[in-house]
């Protein structure tokens, strides 16, 4: 998925869904991203949320904002447990001034013991 900063305006947002999926215990999720965002963007996001049969977003996983450049960035984390979906949510910042991509998302069976907040949420903010 790729949100070029030329086509849409500030808080315009792109969602990708994954496939309804049962996730059981100690499953992990990983992607790749990166975010070439203006340093005086605060609006720029991307937003990991599970999102249920009821097509409702219920939990956010991740919220990733600032400026990480042109080089991929990995994330990865335990995902709770439950039958949902998982959206991907870009949210357009300044206008020629945010690109947001996202590369080879993976759920794994098993979420390492070193992975970041297991099943709670947090953000990573660059600015």
């Amino acid at each position: 998925m790729t949100v070029p900063s030329n086509i849409g305006e500030v808080g315009d947002q792109v969602t990708l869904l994954s496939p309804m999926t049962t996730v059981k215990e100690g499953a992990g999720l990983s992607f790749l991203y990166h975010m070439l965002i203006s340093d005086e963007d605060k609006t720029a996001a991307l937003t990991v949320f599970t999102y249920s049969q009821l097509h409702v977003y219920k939990k956010r996983l991740i919220e990733i904002r600032g400026n990480y450049g042109t080089r991929w960035q990995s994330a990865s984390f335990c995902l709770p447990e439950g039958t949902y979906q998982l959206a991907f949510v870009a949210t357009h910042g300044l206008q020629f001034l945010s690109d947001i991509a996202l590369d080879d998302i993976r759920i794994t069976p098993s979420c390492s013991s070193g992975t970041m907040n297991k099943g709670r949420y947090f953000t990573r903010t660059m600015y």
